[in-house]
């Protein structure tokens, strides 16, 4: 889920400072999904880092969200909730988005994905950090060895009954899927794209069964060896473990003069006990470009690449939202 475009109404990337100083110029409240974060500029930095730390913590084991590192001062109301208004507290700092996603990562345990950063200029080069965190499937995490979680609009120590949940309902494996283009040829008429298609299980001692993908592709004809399959393509297998991969390759047919247009693909994957995930690619290939042979770098083709989706990832609608959707189209 793109919380900051659920709050800003732009994505983490497209933030700006003026965007964040526009945001608290009315009072802002936190809740399940937002902490504030104030820094004051007296006070020891590693508490006020290892502050972040647990709130990403208690973010990846909820529900996920956003933090706001260098809001304006937080205060209390007569209920005890937080709010923030007026002034943001940026500060000198020398961290890049990459080196606090690694400080984050490295921190807490497992270590998490689905941590995104964006840091944010003021005219005097001082930072405020905007941290987009997504709920976890592989939760519980923790740091220092504590178990956080967000509860009532706070980051708590979270409590035995909730962690002991949280365990049993991570007990599924984390399948990984990718595609990729591996070479391109010309016979005249049409550009034959050969891709490799890559299931993988990262999950120790945690196999998957009834395991499916279907491959979707447009424009285009999916080969399998000689066997042809339209926009299609789907299977299943019995099983797939760490170690052992799912790896195939197959063949997009696109007519010469389909080439310039947008070549879409879609995997489609899940098992048994696996979620249904979705990573989708967008590729331009035109005449005049095509480079026959084997494509060691595919960037030059590649426009745009989703992996590993979820379903509640790729929609902001609520499952009452997409049956009627379903039903009505």
């Amino acid at each position: 889920m793109e919380f900051s475009k659920l709050l800003f109404n732009k994505t983490l990337y497209q933030l700006e400072f003026t965007d964040i100083m526009n945001y608290f110029l009315i009072r802002r409240e936190e809740s399940l999904n937002l902490e504030f974060k104030s820094f004051a500029p007296q006070g020891d930095y590693t508490k006020k880092e290892e502050a972040i730390k647990k709130a990403v913590c208690g973010l990846l084991n909820s529900e996920g969200g956003i933090i706001i590192w260098g809001a304006p001062v937080e205060v209390k109301d007569e209920k005890g909730n937080t709010m923030a208004t007026g002034n943001l507290t940026p500060f000198d700092s020398n961290l890049d988005k990459d080196r606090l996603v690694n400080i984050l990562t490295s921190s807490i345990t497992p270590m998490p994905i689905g941590i995104k950063v964006q840091v944010l200029k003021d005219g005097n080069n001082h930072s405020i950090f905007i941290i987009e965190v997504q709920k976890s499937i592989e939760r519980p995490h923790q740091f220092d060895n504590r178990y956080y979680v967000r509860l009532d609009g706070q980051t708590r120590i979270a409590p035995h009954y909730l962690i002991s949940a949280l365990m049993k309902s991570s007990n599924y494996p984390v399948i990984r899927g990718h595609i990729k283009l591996k070479h391109i040829t010309n016979d005249g008429n049409n550009a034959v794209l050969r891709f490799r298609k890559l299931l993988y299980n990262t999950s120790d001692f945690n196999n998957d069964k009834h395991v499916y993908f279907k491959i979707v592709a447009a424009p285009g004809n999916i080969m399998i060896g000689n066997q042809s399959y339209g926009g299609i393509f789907e299977n299943t297998f019995p099983l797939l473990s760490k170690g052992a991969p799912l790896v195939g390759d197959f063949t997009l047919i696109i007519p010469i003069a389909a080439l310039g247009q947008e070549i879409t693909i879609l995997l489609n994957f899940g098992g048994e006990k696996s979620p249904s995930k979705t990573s989708i690619y967008k590729y331009i290939i035109s005449v005049d470009h095509i480079v026959a042979g084997d494509v060691p770098d595919e960037a030059p083709y590649l426009q745009a690449k989703d992996e590993n989706r979820l379903p509640s990832d790729v929609t902001d609608n609520t499952a009452d939202q997409n049956i009627e959707l379903i039903m009505n189209a």
